[in-house]
């Protein structure tokens, strides 16, 4: 359930958007973080969708922070054509494969466009799908592409000479500057070997979603195998004798993984019901057998995962409000798995609510909690309408984490916002 989702409120012919800005520090310290204190953002979308033409969608988000790193995406750039129980899609599009992995943004199969992680967003994959539907109800969708292309957000910013690796970004999430080895603190100095951009982009994909469906119900199962939408590494690390400098070697790799899962969903006028599962099998492990590979803190190590989650969710023009739930079935030791990422939900709720009180006011809340972790996400925001083409907004962003600043969410604890916006809808 997106929060701020603006620019379909007014949408004028084929294509809606908006554009804002937005101070985060409207109480004390709070939001007082390099890259969080404010921002300014763009969003457009060009839908046009007529009987025997093709569809064509474009979707594109842009924002600038106050360190002025500037991110973007497209979010989806697709033709589709349909000829009687048939389709073709063609470009950037968005796979509505698995619930679970979209409404918890775990990013394993759709790429996430990472403005920020209360609301990741997601891009769509580059490539072909074909669907087709059958009158017994039976359907098939299968996916392909030779290209790929990771995310993008957010970015970390290299310096050669300097041998450094920081980033503008709050969200991001860089290696270690120092290692600490015999009591003292030892500068890293970092060297990236860059591939060669068709060693990046021409690695292909392929999947299928088998599926049934009618009036109310739809199940499906699917299978996709791909390269991970991270950029993974792999890291030599060499000490100085007299302990002057680590030397750390980064090589970005792309490796491959392979997601399955399923889904099964009720729906009744505006009312969902929704039951899911999805499974990743890394196909590679990095050698992580030096021990000094520590000393970067960089997330090297690949593990199996799997989830099941359920929800419930109803939605019109006045009001929409839901309940889901997210398990990670998927052992996951912090003490054995420390080059591994923490998953980023273990065993969550997760409430919103959005009422629209009258064409100038609306209001949402949104809320998950890890009951393992005792992580926590709050989210509140009001918004006010004064004329068409015009909004005010306020809001509350709030990330709660562990007093032992052990769980996913712990480098981000402090990229809480008390915020107010203004935003010109077109």
């Amino acid at each position: 359930m997106a929060i701020s989702g603006w620019s379909t409120a007014f949408a004028v012919g084929d294509y809606n958007g908006s554009v804002g800005a937005r101070s985060n520090q409207l109480a004390g310290d709070t939001g007082n973080v390099a890259g969080n204190r404010y921002n300014m953002d763009l969003s457009f979308d060009y839908h046009r969708h007529r009987p025997g033409l093709w569809e064509k969608r474009f979707r594109f988000n842009a924002l600038v922070n106050d360190e002025r790193a500037i991110m973007y995406s497209v979010n989806e750039a697709y033709v589709t054509n349909r000829w009687g129980r048939s389709e073709i899609q063609i470009g950037r599009a968005i796979l509505d494969w698995s619930d679970v992995d979209s409404h918890w943004s775990f990013g394993k199969i759709n790429h996430r466009q990472n403005f920020n992680y209360f609301e990741p967003g997601q891009e769509g994959l580059i490539g072909i799908t074909f669907k087709r539907r059958h009158a017994v109800g039976f359907r098939y969708h299968l996916f392909a592409t030779p290209i790929y292309v990771p995310e993008m957000n957010p970015s970390l910013d290299y310096d050669k000479s300097k041998g450094t690796i920081t980033s503008k970004n709050p969200w991001a999430k860089p290696p270690a500057r120092t290692a600490r080895i015999s009591s003292t603190d030892v500068p890293i100095f970092y060297d990236i070997d860059y591939p060669q951009i068709p060693e990046v982009v021409f690695r292909p994909s392929a999947g299928f979603n088998l599926g049934w469906e009618n009036k109310h119900w739809e199940g499906g199962f699917y299978y996709l195998r791909k390269p991970e939408n991270n950029v993974s590494t792999q890291v030599e690390v060499s000490v100085a004798n007299d302990l002057s400098v680590v030397n750390a070697k980064i090589t970005p790799k792309f490796y491959y993984h392979d997601i399955y899962g399923g889904n099964l969903r009720w729906k009744n006028k505006d009312v969902t019901i929704y039951t899911s599962a999805i499974a990743i099998r890394p196909n590679t492990n990095p050698d992580k057998s030096s021990g000094e590979v520590e000393y970067t803190q960089l997330d090297l190590e690949k593990r199996r995962e799997d989830y099941v989650g359920g929800g419930i969710a109803q939605e019109n023009d006045e009001l929409g409000m839901g309940f889901d739930y997210v398990a990670r079935l998927s052992p996951f030791d912090r003490a054995e798995d420390i080059l591994a990422e923490d998953p980023r939900w273990n065993q969550a709720f997760h409430g919103w609510i959005r009422y629209t009180f009258s064409s100038h006011f609306s209001a949402s809340f949104d809320g998950k909690y890890d009951t393992l972790t005792s992580d926590r996400l709050v989210m509140f925001q009001a918004n006010y309408y004064p004329m068409r083409m015009l909004a005010l907004n306020a809001g509350v962003n709030m990330i709660g984490t562990p007093r032992s600043g052990k769980s996913y969410w712990s480098p981000y604890t402090n990229n809480d916002a008390v915020y107010a916006g203004l935003r010109y809808l077109f």
